[in-house]
């Protein structure tokens, strides 16, 4: 009794509280807002950070003031060449360069090579937030937001900054208000837009986390992949039509290092492929060829579905796919994603696609990406939460 007596006062906080806010859109299962020193940046799906393999990512710009929004400064600047993949992070004392070929980054002033990698998401690099921070003599935090379920803050501060991180988030309160009704609004540009005006169209990412239109559905796309055969192709259309996808792939494979690193780098997400056997030790041996490989973790598992409530009470995300298509040699790659689009069907719920990795995947792939593209998908990997 004495639970319950508690429970309810916090359940009619909850419903005060969360009536002073929008509410939150519901393609986005979490949002991550972003602050630099005592300013809240505009809260937009491509510069937004994320999470990859227990490593938080955040858009090279907003370290620099002329890029991040708001004109606040840390001290740096930034660029970035598109011809040679760098990403170059600069002070009058020090420079760091990120380089989303090998996956490495370098102190260009001592030598030094870092184990820490720029990831490419919506044709913008995000870098790894506590490698700058490190190197520059910068600090950073992360919160959860008091008064917006599932919604974070991460603060990037330089030594200018002396207002804690409660202080300020208790001060921004009205500004992350209007910051997520903007883009609350942007995610349905028709309905706050006053008649006879022309609607902003919210801009598409990509990649990563998409953004889905009134007229859009989400397909989320999944390689299971047990051999390297095709991968290359695979990834080549990707990067040519913008889109990222979830790569499953054995333990074995991801001992190649190269491979799983241009997989990371070109904003893929990595996950294991443990339906072969018992899941338990194929997760362990993935999972640490993975570390090995490019310094990096995941949760999210391809298991048999007799094994997933005993893999998730344990902590690994379950990818549980709306079809499984292996494309057959003999059909042409227009039939093929034509054959896949219809029994996809059109509906409100977001799909997750698997296809079997090979070179046949890779043969279909770009009219695939094409069809699902004419059909209004939004072709994007998920967030692990949304799983």
């Amino acid at each position: 009794m004495r639970k319950k007596r508690r429970v309810l006062p916090l359940l009619l906080a909850m419903v005060l509280v969360l009536g002073l806010f929008p509410p939150m859109p519901a393609s986005a299962a979490t949002l991550y807002f972003t602050a630099v020193n005592n300013t809240v940046a505009p809260l937009t799906s491509d510069t937004m950070p994320f999470w990859s393999g227990g490593t938080l990512y955040v858009p090279y710009s907003i370290f620099d003031a002329s890029l991040n929004g708001v004109g606040v400064g840390l001290g740096l600047y930034t660029s970035y060449n598109r011809d040679s993949r760098t990403v170059t992070l600069f002070n009058l004392r020090q420079m760091l360069i990120f380089d989303l070929n090998s996956g490495t980054c370098r102190d260009d002033v001592t030598g030094t090579t870092y184990i820490s990698r720029a990831i490419m998401r919506g044709g913008r690099p995000y870098l790894a937030l506590n490698t700058v921070c490190s190197h520059f003599d910068l600090e950073y935090s992360y919160n959860q937001l008091p008064d917006i379920p599932q919604g974070f803050l991460v603060r990037i501060k330089s030594s200018d900054t002396v207002m804690s991180d409660a202080d300020f988030i208790d001060a921004a309160k009205s500004v992350i208000s209007n910051r997520l009704r903007e883009y609350t609004q942007s995610l349905n540009p028709a309905e706050s837009t006053e008649p006879g005006t022309n609607p902003t169209t919210p801009s598409n990412p990509g990649g990563g986390q998409a953004v889905v239109g009134k007229d859009d559905s989400a397909a989320y796309l999944a390689f299971r992949c047990e051999a390297a055969a095709g991968l290359t192709d695979i990834l080549d259309a990707l990067r040519e039509s913008g889109r990222c996808a979830v790569f499953f792939l054995t333990p074995q494979l991801l001992e190649e290092g190269d491979l799983v690193r241009r997989i990371l780098g070109g904003g893929h997400s990595v996950g294991i492929l443990a339906d072969g056997g018992e899941a338990f030790p194929l997760l362990e041996q993935g999972g640490t060829a993975l570390e090995r490989a490019a310094c990096a973790r995941t949760t999210l598992a391809y298991a048999a579905p007799g094994q997933r409530e005993e893999l998730e009470e344990r902590g690994w995300v379950c990818w549980k796919e709306t079809v499984l298509l292996e494309p057959d040699g003999s059909v042409s790659p227009n039939s093929f994603a034509s054959s896949t689009v219809r029994r996809l069907g059109k509906g409100d719920k977001a799909v997750y696609l698997t296809l079997e990795g090979g070179e046949n995947a890779a043969r279909v792939l770009s009219a695939l990406l094409r069809y699902l593209d004419r059909e209004n998908y939004i072709v994007s990997i998920p967030m692990e939460t949304m799983l």
